[in-house]
């Protein structure tokens, strides 16, 4: 029967993990180091629009509270996102309500 410290490799037989950023430092190879921080020059887009906002915003709300989307769902989000923030902050206020 093999138990399972049979099985592990020693660390000196394993290879160092690929160290893109240089943050492992020499004596890590399990490959747990930090990421880079993002570039600024690399995002996407500027600015959303106000709909886009509420939209994402509603999308939130939901998935905090553990609401999945249905098939269809996303028509339904966009309409009231489009309705104003009048209307997605009563809507929003309502998925929030605990009662």
């Amino acid at each position: 029967m093999h138990t399972h410290s049979d099985t592990l490799v020693p660390a000196t037989d394993v290879p160092p993990v690929r160290d893109p950023y240089g943050l492992a430092g020499p004596d890590r190879r399990d490959g747990d180091y930090l990421l880079a921080p993002p570039d600024p020059a690399a995002r996407v887009g500027g600015p959303l629009s106000p709909a886009d906002r509420r939209r994402l915003d509603l999308h939130a709300a939901l998935t905090i509270r553990g609401i999945a989307p249905r098939p269809g769902d996303q028509f339904a989000v966009n309409a009231i996102g489009s309705l104003g923030d009048a209307v997605t902050a009563a809507v929003l206020r309502w998925i929030a309500y605990d009662g």
